[in-house]
């Protein structure tokens, strides 16, 4: 069962960007570490960047697994807990993001994002709630994302599976929070990850126009911004200043850029080509 202390933290899509971020705050805060993400080198990599920070600190665990493969994470996680116990924290930052014009986007980007995105994390919670309610504690921190706070040209792909998130994310506010077990969704913009640089380079003519080339937040930044919601009890955060516009401003705001985006693509149609 956990040793006495604050625990141990379980992070997915931990070898880089928020997730990797997340990971060296709660490793700050004394909690054992178990990353997760696909690719066992990417995770060997953040292992030694985040040993190499917290030289001394607790243990860093690596776990090479696909969110989206529903047998494997119960698997792993009911052998996590066997052997560690309850996780003080869940954070759900796997996922990826293949934006497209839709009328040009096959259907299996649509499964492939909602898999990773969605699936990925519902396979994780699914797995790990039931005995964070048992022990009548715990964090957890869901990775939706801006783009499921309003209407977005280019991503009608990705951002469902977002939504889908944040529909759970208030579900289980209600039903995991009965249990003493905190549930924060977060709604973070562009953040600069190696995931965005990818993103950026297929964004459709018209998706990239309205973007711009805005800077990015850090990884750092949206990471302390989810840990001090997390440590106020929130229920919600939309790290920076537009992210936290649209989530607390509500439809007014995201019609307003709806309709930015219908002026752009009358002024320029052959976008929408």
């Amino acid at each position: 069962m956990t040793e006495a202390g604050p625990g141990w933290a379980l992070v997915t899509g931990g070898s880089s960007g928020i997730g990797e971020a997340l990971a060296a705050g709660l490793l700050a805060r004394g909690l054992r570490l178990v990353l997760v993400a696909r690719d066992a080198g990417r995770l060997a990599a953040a292992q030694a960047r985040l040993a190499a920070g917290h030289a001394g600190g607790p243990p860093i665990e690596t776990l090479a697994l696909d969110v989206g493969e529903a047998p494997a994470v119960a698997a792993a996680m009911d052998g996590l807990v066997g052997r560690l116990g309850p996780p003080a924290w869940v954070v759900t930052s796997a996922g990826i993001a293949l934006p497209g014009r839709f009328l040009d986007q096959p259907l299996a980007e649509h499964e492939a994002q909602f898999r990773a995105n969605y699936l990925g994390t519902l396979n994780i919670l699914h797995a790990l709630a039931p005995s964070m309610a048992r022990a009548g504690r715990g964090q957890v921190v869901l990775l939706s994302s801006a783009a499921a706070l309003g209407g977005f040209a280019g991503y009608a792909a990705y951002a469902p599976s977002k939504w889908a998130i944040r529909g759970l994310g208030e579900i289980l506010e209600l039903e995991l929070g009965a249990h003493g077990v905190r549930v924060l969704t977060a709604f973070p913009p562009d953040t600069d990850t190696p995931q965005l640089a990818e993103e950026r380079a297929r964004r459709p003519a018209f998706t990239a126009r309205f973007a711009g080339g805005g800077t990015a937040l850090s990884p750092a930044f949206v990471a302390a911004r989810i840990l001090g919601a997390a440590d106020r009890g929130a229920r919600r955060v939309a790290p920076g200043f537009g992210a936290s516009l649209l989530l607390w401003a509500g439809r007014p705001w995201a019609r307003y850029l709806e309709a930015a985006q219908r002026r752009l693509l009358r002024r320029h149609p052959e976008d929408s080509r």
